[in-house]
């Protein structure tokens, strides 16, 4: 207990200076949870539509480095993917863009969307969390993502009107919404589902009209039977089928462009504020204990051990860091209430623990500095009275 009572007892006699310290901690916890909660938000931003696709393998064009908008398919290639031993279910997925521009024939605000065609009931088609599937290959029917309800809150039974350019001229679709989905961002931007055959009438496209006389689409999303290994399949396709490459879902997002290098800067972002932390906490710290060596010195001349010093100097690190974490935390709480839906942030329960935790242990860290310093006190030199 004389630990603590020490402890508290110097912080309330220099409250602002203590002050000072926890205002610090605070706002570099908020920096940092909010940098986690970013980084976690563009992650999902590109990881979100394959993780949710629930295919076990995606077949792309050969050579477009798992590039989603530059892969090109035919649908000859279905026939030959459906008769590989091992391969359950196969769903053409077609990617492109719109822009949401009225609800109900009523201007709305205009948000980007990824216009997505995929086969009902196919891999790569949305399961449904309220309003119906997606069921005629025809229909002028839409599938809405949680962004996007999030974003212009449609109802189910709305019609949305989209814009698209087709040819040299902007063209507007009417759709009626049947459902909603899970969030599937698609390179950040949140997606609406329409059947395929739907999606080839409307994209954006150069020559609109033209019948070419086969469909063509993006990648395959390949569904297997579990009897299998994926890697078995995996190459089989590519031996089966020409000009094709097959990899996973993880991999697929991993490599699209930019998200090593996104989630490499955020993670050294992060290390460095952590560093920040250290130098910051222990730099006050060690301030602290050269200030009162003389104090130091006469606890340790009337039988106080160095162990009860140290160990006072942690409890006030530690409540540092404890009202820091908590001020910095409420602050980034309340932020994540106000922050409009479009901004990408997402927190996670196991991301934030492991931020707090590492920011926590910080602390600690910090005073290992002090600790030495306190050690190398000799009482007699400290209150002037040594050689």
């Amino acid at each position: 207990m004389l630990p603590f009572y020490l402890a508290l007892k110097e912080m309330l006699r220099n409250k602002r200076r203590f002050a000072v310290i926890f205002l610090i901690v605070a706002m570099i916890t908020l920096l940092v949870l909010f940098t986690a909660a970013l980084g976690d938000g563009l992650a999902l931003g590109a990881s979100e539509y394959f993780d949710r696709m629930g295919s076990d393998l995606i077949v792309f064009q050969e050579d477009v480095d798992y590039q989603l908008l530059a892969s090109r398919l035919a649908r000859t290639r279905l026939n030959q993917l459906r008769r590989i031993p091992g391969i359950e279910a196969v769903g053409p997925i077609g990617v492109s863009s719109t822009t949401i521009t009225a609800i109900n024939n009523e201007a709305s605000e205009n948000i980007d969307v990824a216009l997505i065609g995929v086969e009902p009931s196919q891999p790569g088609a949305p399961n449904v969390y309220a309003g119906e599937a997606l069921g005629d290959s025809r229909a002028a029917e839409v599938v809405l993502d949680r962004h996007v309800i999030a974003r212009l809150n449609i109802p189910i039974g709305a019609m949305i009107t989209i814009k698209v350019v087709q040819g040299m001229e902007e063209q507007f679709y009417d759709l009626r919404v049947i459902g909603y989905a899970e969030g599937r961002k698609i390179n950040y931007v949140p997606s609406i589902f329409v059947p395929l055959k739907r999606w080839e009438r409307i994209r954006p496209q150069e020559n609109p009209g033209i019948d070419d006389g086969d469909l063509i689409f993006n990648v395959a999303a390949v569904q297997l039977d579990q009897t299998s290994p994926t890697a078995v399949v995996a190459a089989e396709i590519e031996r089966s089928v020409s000009q094709v490459d097959v990899t996973d879902p993880v991999t697929a997002y991993t490599s699209t462009q930019g998200y090593n290098d996104m989630i490499s800067t955020i993670s050294m972002q992060q290390g460095f504020m952590l560093l920040i932390v250290v130098l910051i906490v222990g730099s006050f710290f060690q301030i602290q204990t050269l200030q009162k060596v003389a104090q130091i010195g006469m606890l340790e001349a009337i039988g106080a051990s160095s162990r009860l010093v140290i160990m006072t100097l942690l409890i006030q690190v530690m409540i540092t860091m404890v009202l820091g974490l908590l001020i910095g935390g409420s602050i980034v709480w309340l932020m994540a209430q106000v922050l409009p839906a479009s901004v990408p942030i997402v927190f996670s329960g196991s991301k934030i623990s492991i931020t707090i935790v590492a920011l926590f242990a910080s602390g600690p860290i910090a005073s290992l500095v002090s600790a030495r310093t306190i050690l190398k006190i000799e009482p007699l030199r400290a209150l002037g009275l040594g050689g």
